[in-house]
């Protein structure tokens, strides 16, 4: 936990010292449950399922004119992926997960409609960077007679430090008082780095997120 801390203040203390002197601006804390799985070009690799995750972090948004937004955020994101294998002619079946806790900032554009009218929709598209905090697998492997396989072990020396991708999605935001909004949002998050260190094949990451939270406005 310290660590995600620490991490997440050299994002976060510029957005709570800029978002009182930045006229309608709107500060947000957020958190909501992900499904992650990682895309690859190496052959042979097990059937997959989802990793589900948290995402919990927290935003500024400010006007850069009409309706569209520029939303900055830092947030703390749970990704990787689930592996089975099943295979009853030989008498074997197994299963593996990859769990990659990373810290992630992003500048997303939103697109939406005016707050005033009560509900505002919106759409979102932009960048994102994310810094590994930490990398856990594990593989449970049952062989019949031959006896079964238990492990885990770290994989931060086989998984690169820093990842990068583009993320869309869509959201809402709906008055709850005169200071205070709910949002709700779902945002898929598209790695575009080969975060494997150990091969020149691309295996890189895959996050769809759908997060609520509170949203508060700032200034005029």
């Amino acid at each position: 936990m310290r660590r995600i801390v620490t991490s997440l203040l050299p994002l976060l203390i510029p957005l709570l010292i800029a978002a009182p002197l930045m006229a309608q601006t709107t500060l947000g804390f957020r958190g909501g449950l992900s499904d992650a799985t990682v895309s690859t070009d190496v052959e042979g690799v097990p059937d997959q399922d989802a990793r589900r995750g948290v995402v919990a972090g927290l935003d500024l948004s400010f006007p850069v004119g009409g309706t569209v937004e520029l939303r900055i955020g830092g947030a703390y994101v749970q990704k990787g992926t689930e592996l089975s294998v099943d295979l009853p002619s030989e008498g074997i079946r197994g299963s593996g997960s990859i769990e990659a806790d990373w810290v992630q900032a992003s500048a997303l554009v939103r697109i939406g409609t005016p707050r005033d009218s009560g509900a505002s929709f919106g759409l979102l598209l932009g960048p994102w960077a994310a810094s590994l905090l930490s990398c856990n697998r594990s593989l449970s492997v049952d062989a019949g007679e031959l006896g079964s396989v238990n492990e885990s072990a770290s994989c931060d020396d086989v998984t690169k430090s820093t990842d990068f991708g583009v993320a869309a999605g869509a959201g809402v935001e709906m008055a709850i008082s005169d200071g205070l909004r709910l949002g709700v949002d779902l945002i898929y998050s598209l790695g575009l780095a080969n975060i494997d260190d150990t091969s020149t094949e691309d295996t890189k990451t895959r996050h769809v997120a759908l997060q609520a939270g509170f949203v508060i406005p700032f200034g005029g």
